[in-house]
């Protein structure tokens, strides 16, 4: 090997590293905050080391630009649910094992799938065409903002949407796409230059509803029990418009970005939840380790497979000789547009998360206010301080100051990057204190956060050296950006993976697991959520399980409603109707009532099995004591 190809391979496995790295941090912090805001962050990390480390000075001085598109095409991604299928894979059937795992590969692949699409967008289209997407992009989220500003200031409008969506729509991310979709089409009619680049957006808002309408809400496919949202469907159209949008314009490189988000994040996610298996079910020699963060451990690995598969399909890129897109305008505006949303609305977006707790528990405290003004006024005015003296540099630089600001793109794009890390895990770290039942789970974010700074710090050496080499002439569309048959031989292989890890998981566990749950067959938890769901009127009193029992006596409770989200609204023998304190759950395979869930100290709070015989529910009374019998109910409507 010669020392070009010994440095070429080193370069290499440090790109892939760096990029696995800081999206391991990235995932991992995505799930202390959730959502689609909390899944730009990582997107938004990703996209920026992709193009820093590249050795390519065109996509260096795009880093921003290539973060915000990576954290819009992972935000969408931040509507799936998928806690149900990785307690499938906690079950003691193999057919649940095996589904639980088939369907976090499509669940992965749905996600990076149009993550890289969005990616590769900004990797190979002019600035100019980059600039006209971000114009309804904007409106969009002008729209989101506004609304979310009318649910915070008016609560009862956010309640009934939300209900209507639980009722009606499958607990989806109907509203967002409903607004996409009018905001689409006003913006198109109203700004006919920027018609082309409206119309992807308009299209995958169109799809979205195609994709839940069609598969969920007329087809009654569903991924999960009946409380769990299911906007798979609306996710799947999504990312197939976007691959009809990447053919229609020949850009084979940006699709292939998507084919290789795909594979990898399909089976990234299921060899994440593989990895976490044995510190779920407490394994072999690991039953003797401390509790360790589980769901933390199986986030960090999504993270760091998916980046490694996003870092493999640039580097194809890089190798091929892409040819550097079109700066046919100039850059500083769109930069700072850039910059703007990755330090400024997405903290906002997502510190308000970490704030939260301290907020509430001084609200339930019954905390004064100072001056007049709650707390979380103080919190928004310690806000627009800590933004102002970027929205001023940033002012600065579109002015063509640029004292503020490191000299070199890379510097620039270092600065941006690094405090995104690093604010982003002081956040965290401020909202959960560091203890010793939390340590371990801190530490998994702060080592991949201190490598991928390191590494990151390591392409320093290279930067007066960033440049396209004379042979990178090959244009989006040239069919060498096909994926080839190696892509393909690792698809066939995919169903023979999931037969493993399926088979191997179960060999780890001795019968069920406490959180596992079952997808077929009787016990099947969406069957028992359908049973369950609805309102009950008490009938009468039992002794045991085997007896219809008696109605002498008052009884305390007259009826219990079952909601699909979860919350158990309670009718006492008085009249006195609770709504908000009790809740329904599933453990070992079976459904719960937690008497006074939201009650902390309460002291009848308990956790109580319930009891399905001949057509009736029958629950332990007293729940704090459970052995003097049972409430015996039949459902309302039967």
């Amino acid at each position: 090997m010669t020392a070009s190809e010994k440095g070429g391979t080193i370069h290499a496995i440090a790109y892939c590293s760096l990029a696995a790295t800081i999206m391991a941090y990235g995932w991992g912090y995505r799930g202390t905050v959730g959502h689609e805001g909390g899944a730009m962050a990582p997107g938004a990390m990703l996209g920026m080391v992709l193009a820093l480390a590249s050795g390519r000075l065109e996509w260096r001085r795009r880093s921003a630009v290539m973060g915000l598109f990576a954290a819009a095409g992972w935000a969408w991604g931040g509507s799936l649910s998928y806690m149900e299928q990785t307690l499938y894979a906690l079950s003691d059937s193999f057919p649940d094992v095996l589904y639980g795992y088939a369907m976090l590969v499509f669940l992965g692949g749905l996600w990076a799938g149009i993550g890289g699409a969005v990616l590769g967008l900004a990797m190979t289209e002019p600035r100019s065409e980059l600039e006209r997407l971000t114009r309804p992009f904007t409106a969009i989220c002008g729209v989101f903002f506004a609304v979310y500003l009318c649910f915070f200031f008016i609560p009862d409008w956010k309640e009934a949407c939300e209900t209507f969506g639980v009722r009606y729509l499958h607990d989806s991310d109907w509203l967002a796409a409903a607004i996409t979709l009018l905001v689409g089409a006003f913006y198109w009619l109203a700004r006919p230059k920027d018609r082309p680049a409206t119309a992807p957006f308009f299209w995958c808002a169109a799809a979205w509803w195609v994709g839940y309408l069609t598969l969920t809400q007329w087809g009654g496919l569903r991924l999960g029990p009946l409380h769990r949202s299911e906007s798979w469907g609306g996710i799947l159209g999504i990312l197939v418009a976007l691959i009809v949008y990447l053919k229609r314009r020949r850009n084979r490189a940006a699709l292939m970005l998507c084919l290789y988000g795909i594979l990898g994040g399909g089976l990234g996610f299921a060899l994440a939840v593989f990895i976490r298996h044995p510190f779920a079910v407490r394994w072999g020699p690991i039953s003797t380790w401390p509790q360790m963060p589980q769901w933390r451990i199986a986030e960090v690995s999504f993270g760091f497979l998916m980046g490694l598969a996003m870092a493999l399909g640039v580097l194809r890129l890089l190798r091929g000789g892409l040819r550097p897109a079109e700066e046919d305008t100039p850059r500083a505006p769109l930069d700072v547009y850039a910059v703007f949303v990755i330090l400024v609305a997405l903290f906002w977006i997502n510190f308000r998360r970490h704030a939260e707790p301290w907020l509430t528990r001084f609200e339930r405290e019954g905390g004064d206010n100072l001056f007049g003004l709650p707390l979380w006024a103080w919190y928004c005015v310690a806000g627009f301080l800590a933004t102002g003296p970027f929205l001023f540099a940033l002012y600065r630089y579109l002015r063509g100051d640029r004292l503020l600001v490191p000299q070199s793109p890379f510097g620039k794009g270092t600065a941006v990057t690094l405090f995104l890390v690093w604010a982003t895990l002081a956040g965290y770290t401020l909202d959960d204190m560091p203890k010793n039942q939390t340590l371990i789970g801190h530490l998994i974010l702060w080592i991949p956060a201190a490598l991928a700074t390191w590494l990151l710090l390591f392409f320093s050496t290279r930067t007066r050296q960033a440049k396209a080499p004379p042979s990178a002439t090959a244009g989006p569309s040239d069919p060498m950006w096909q994926v080839g048959v190696r892509y393909w031989f690792l698809w066939c292989t995919a169903p023979f993976i999931l037969l493993a890890i399926a088979a191997t998981s179960m060999a780890m566990q001795d019968g069920p697991h406490a959180a596992g749950r079952k997808r077929f067959g009787p016990e099947a938890y969406w069957r028992q959520t359908a049973r369950l769901l609805g309102t009950w009127r008490t009938v009468s009193r039992a002794e045991n399980l085997s007896e219809p029992g008696t109605s002498d006596g008052e009884l305390p409770v007259r009826q219990l409603e079952f909601r699909s989200n979860r919350d158990v609204i309670a009718t006492l023998s008085s009249g006195e109707v609770v709504a908000d304190a009790h809740r329904w759950f599933l453990k070992n395979q079976y459904t719960w009532l937690h008497w006074y869930a939201k009650a902390e100290g309460h002291p009848e709070r308990a956790e109580v099995p319930l009891q399905f015989r001949n057509g009736r529910l029958y629950v332990a009374w007293p729940p704090e004591e459970q052995d003097e019998g049972y409430l015996v109910f039949e459902r309302i409507g039967d």
